[in-house]
């Protein structure tokens, strides 16, 4: 997803983002209203599905995971939609 997609998602402009991100640097929290978290999906019902994986893929996905600090889940989520913007 590019940024300018995720701003649209979130009604707010890259402009907007990259002020802010300066002033969260800066140590400036003056504005910033802190809560939970908002993921821009809409509300649905997970479902639990399998699938197989070569050894080598699901050790490279635990890495990257890892280092993003989300779970395996969420990592597969996220290539998901992903590929499905590129798709549509």
């Amino acid at each position: 997803m590019s940024d300018s997609e995720l701003c649209e998602m979130f009604g707010t402009t890259l402009e907007e983002v990259e002020s802010d991100v300066e002033r969260y640097e800066s140590g400036d929290l003056s504005d910033f209203k802190f809560g939970k978290p908002i993921d821009g999906r809409p509300t649905a019902k997970m479902k639990t599905t399998s699938l197989k994986l070569f050894d080598f893929q699901l050790e490279a996905i635990d890495r990257a995971a890892k280092k993003e600090g989300i779970s395996r889940s969420e990592f597969v989520r996220r290539a998901i939609d992903n590929e499905l913007v590129t798709l549509a």
